[in-house]
């Protein structure tokens, strides 16, 4: 486990515009982009630091320990180094900026060969976001599907807030939601991937809760 000392070393080598606080080297300013600043206290180290981000307006980001996966899951026997919890809030920033959702490749490639297998059948499951990153897909309990439609129940799903978004296809080609899709899964979820035969890259649409199509990045 790295000390202060290296774990302050390790940010002004990355950031060389950090600052103190009260000459303690483990209370740290960072001026982010337009006008973002972050603010980590962690001077208890390893216990969770104490973090704040303020907007240009001066406005302070409310649960942010909630929306960063490593602070919400902080654990001080194995503690996440400071750098990689600085680096995590960026890329929140970034993606709230953007609006752009980030999905890994390799269980973009694994949905889509899962819709081929069942095909005409449609699949439906519920994605998993980990640091920002949909990365893991989840077979809700009780799904029910056909060649039209699929159904689970919400009230089975385990409570995790990382739920953030549905997947299913479409057999008959069409990526778009339909009143159905409209009416019911698309009002649980942050997002919602549709994946229309013949089940390619190509035939992948996001959608807004609201089913208006927004961006979404492949990485690996």
């Amino acid at each position: 486990m790295d000390s202060i000392e290296d774990q302050y070393q390790n940010i002004i080598k990355h950031f060389p515009n950090a600052e103190i606080y009260n000459k303690l080297i483990s209370h740290i300013s960072i001026q982010l982009k337009k006008g973002t600043i972050l603010e980590i206290d962690y001077r208890n180290f390893p216990k969770k630091p104490k973090v704040k981000l303020i907007n240009q307006n001066g406005d302070i980001y409310k649960k942010l320990d909630r929306l960063i996966y490593s602070l919400n899951t902080w654990k001080s026997k194995n503690p996440k180094p400071i750098i990689e919890i600085i680096n995590e809030i960026i890329t929140f920033i970034e993606n709230l900026e953007s609006n752009t959702i980030l999905i890994k490749a390799e269980l973009l490639e694994g949905i889509i060969t899962l819709c081929r297998e069942h095909h005409p059948r449609e699949i439906l499951g519920i994605l998993k976001m980990e640091k920002e990153i949909f990365n893991e897909f989840i077979l809700p309990p009780g799904t029910l599907t056909s060649k039209i439609s699929g159904i689970f129940t919400s009230s089975r799903l385990p409570l995790d807030r990382y739920y953030q978004a549905s997947v299913h296809s479409h057999p008959s080609g069409n990526p778009h939601p339909s009143l159905q899709d409209l009416r019911g899964i698309f009002k649980g979820f942050f997002c919602h991937f549709i994946i229309g035969f013949p089940y390619g890259i190509k035939n992948v649409r996001c959608y807004d809760k609201n089913g208006k199509e927004i961006s979404y990045k492949v990485i690996k």
